[in-house]
Parts: C-alpha cells; sequence; structure tokens
C-alpha cells in the first residue's frame, strides 16, 4: 500500500524546528531562510490540517500533536542517519595485507598497531608472518616490512629502524657456565644463529675476537624462537634492543658486554612502485614513518 507522507523538505523543516524551537535556528542548521523554514512549517500544517506550533512573539511552543510528531520524526530521521552512515562507512571500508617476520610483529610493530586502528578505523589490516620479502606480483601482500639494504628493483623503500647487535643469554645459562667476561670464551660457548652467521662474524670481528669461529653453533631461522632458545639456555644468542628490550628489563635474558654491532642494512617498509599513490598505502606509510626509529 502506498504511504501518505507529505513533503520530506516539510518534515525536515519542523523537524529541526521542534527541536530549537526556532525558525531562525532551524534555518541556520539546514542552510536554508528563515522564510522557507516557516513555509515549509505553514505547508505540513495545512497537510496535516492541524497546528503544530504556537507562535508568540519572541518564542515558539509545540502544541500537543507537534510535540508527538517531533518525538516520531526525531527518531525515524535517527534512524535513517545511522543507516546511511553505515552504508557509507562500509562502502567506504579498505584493507591492506602486511607481510613482516613474526618477531618484528610481535615486539615493535603490535604494541603500536592500536594507534593505527584509532586513527584510521575505516583501514582494515591483515597480516602474512615471513622474513622473506614478498613477491607482489603473485600474491595479494600491499605492504611488506622486511630487513635489508633497501634496494629491491620496482619497489618503493623506506627504513623504519636500524638494529644494534649484541650478545644476550639467560642467567641459567651464566649460573651453567660461569661469568662470561670476555668475548675469547665465546670459542668454547654454543652460539645461536638468525638466518645466517653474519651478525656473529661482524660483532666477533668488531669485538677483536678473530680467533674465535662464528659458524659455530644452531641456525633457528626465526627470531622469536631464537630469543626463546636463549631464555631456555641453548646458548648465547646475537639480539637487538628493538626485539629483545623486554625480555632483557625483565631479566630474562642478559646482555653481555657494551660491544654493539650497528647494521648498515634496516628494517624497511616496501611496496610496489605502481601502488605509491594508493591511499590506504600512503596513509599507513606517513603513519609508520612517524613512529621510526633511526637511532637505534
Amino acid at each position: 500500500m502506498a504511504r501518505r507522507l507529505p513533503p520530506l523538505n516539510s518534515m525536515k523543516a519542523f523537524e529541526a524546528a521542534s527541536r530549537r524551537l526556532s525558525f531562525t535556528l532551524a534555518a541556520e542548521e539546514l542552510h536554508v531562510t528563515q522564510a522557507a523554514i516557516s513555509h515549509q512549517v505553514k505547508s505540513l500544517e495545512e497537510y496535516l490540517q492541524t497546528p503544530l506550533f504556537v507562535r508568540y512573539p519572541r518564542k515558539l511552543e509545540l502544541t500537543e500533536p507537534g510535540e508527538e510528531l517531533m518525538h516520531r520524526l526525531s527518531k525515524c530521521f535517527d534512524e535513517m542517519d545511522a543507516a546511511i552512515s553505515g552504508l557509507l562507512q562500509e562502502h567506504n571500508r579498505q584493507s591492506l595485507k602486511l607481510r613482516m617476520g613474526s618477531a618484528f610483529a610481535a615486539k615493535w610493530m603490535s604494541p603500536r598497531l592500536p594507534e593505527f586502528s584509532q586513527q584510521y578505523p575505516e583501514i582494515d589490516l591483515s597480516f602474512n608472518y615471513s622474513q622473506i620479502i614478498a613477491d607482489f606480483d603473485n600474491t595479494d601482500v600491499d605492504i611488506c616490512i622486511t630487513f635489508g639494504n633497501g634496494e629491491w628493483p620496482g619497489l618503493e623503500a623506506y627504513p623504519i629502524i636500524h638494529l644494534d647487535f649484541f650478545p644476550v643469554c639467560s642467567p641459567a645459562f651464566i649460573h651453567r657456565h660461569g661469568d662470561i667476561t670476555s668475548p675469547h670464551q665465546f670459542a668454547d660457548l654454543p652460539l645461536l644463529h638468525d638466518l645466517d652467521y653474519y651478525t656473529w662474524t661482524q660483532w666477533l670481528l668488531q669485538a677483536g675476537a678473530h680467533e674465535v669461529n662464528p659458524r659455530r653453533g644452531s641456525i633457528l631461522d626465526d627470531s622469536n624462537v631464537l630469543m626463546q632458545a636463549a631464555i631456555d639456555g641453548q646458548g648465547v644468542a646475537m639480539c637487538s634492543t628493538a626485539l629483545v628490550s623486554d625480555h632483557l628489563a625483565a631479566g630474562h635474558l642478559v646482555r653481555l658486554f657494551d660491544e654493539t654491532f650497528v647494521s648498515r642494512w634496516a628494517y624497511h617498509l616496501a611496496f610496489p612502485s605502481k601502488n605509491a599513490n594508493n591511499p590506504s598505502i600512503v596513509a599507513f606509510r606517513d603513519w609508520l614513518l612517524t613512529h621510526a626509529n633511526l637511532d637505534i
């Protein structure tokens, strides 16, 4: 059955005027003239064949039918506003798929993500965990955060943090093997490696322990596993402040020497150059760069 409704503009004009009890304020809210509001309200009263306002020289009062209509219309307009806002929000929702190592995600990225979600509630993030740079042509990954020199053909790359490497072990490991007061002692201790032997090699050279063979011990290929192995007392690991600071603060791990090897490589945010104008990627890049810590 067809609805018997007066013109929408007349109902909007009345609803605004009834909330404000002022044609002038209703006109400001709806960006029309005071005369237009007065005309629309009068038109609605004629359609309904009943007065909705009592008009005094300096104020308005709602009649009983006017008050009932105001409550019903306000509720209807509120529901319409919520429905339209919901549809617009769904239409405007965006998504980004991020790829990064699990340790970086847990130790560095995760504590910062609530701020991003608060600042950009319309962008949904999903995650893929790997330390290997994404094959953007054959995956649905939008952004990769990975460790390297930043020179990847076809990609925009932005450094986020450099890493400072130093040896750590558990208190239980020290209790079992005795105090470690010289880098030369590493010749007789089990070493733990992440990905390869590079960081141990460079640290030992910098520390002057040339006789220590860095190509000994286990390669664990995952920073989380590496840190847990060190906590469990399996050996001495080469770790960085960005990933191990909470374990040091909690006493799970002990830093053995002040000597630090700072890699010329860094964690980078990277994505295909062809997507450099994607609004969601730009938003995430700009937000992340404000949190970058290149002083580490």
